[in-house]
């Protein structure tokens, strides 16, 4: 493993693990073809205040990827990191973007949660926003 992959593990990133993990694990890197991994752009804004830490830093760190399933590869989890930098407790709403499909999930201090937001067959993308409490 590079000196730059275990930097990137170090900071625990979602994409991080995710890239530096294809080449080692079969099952994580290409099969058939494809990968199994696809990462997901930025939470759409959606006028919510964001809630930052003394530094005035965001306090939450949120990526986002969707997985195809092993047996049935048409099938596509959308999955949610979101990694709380902070001491204190953050309670989180998380949509798809326009929607009212949601997940509410509470971020404890310097913890990380990922959350399976749904499961679709053949979306290997997706919109999702975010709402801090």
């Amino acid at each position: 493993m590079s000196n730059s992959c275990l930097g990137m593990l170090v900071r625990s990133s979602l994409a991080a693990l995710f890239l530096c993990l294809q080449p080692l694990h079969p099952v994580l890197g290409q099969s058939a073809g494809q990968s199994r991994f696809a990462l997901q752009g930025p939470a759409e804004q959606v006028g919510a205040p964001v809630i930052r830490d003394a530094l005035g830093r965001p306090c939450l760190d949120v990526e986002a990827a969707t997985r195809a399933h092993s047996v049935n590869r048409v099938l596509y989890d959308h999955i949610v990191s979101i990694k709380n930098r902070c001491a204190k407790l953050i309670k989180v709403k998380i949509c798809y973007f326009n929607s009212d499909n949601c997940k509410n999930v509470d971020v404890g201090n310097y913890q990380r949660e990922d959350v399976i937001l749904g499961t679709m067959p053949k979306v290997n993308s997706f919109r999702y926003s975010i709402f801090q409490k």
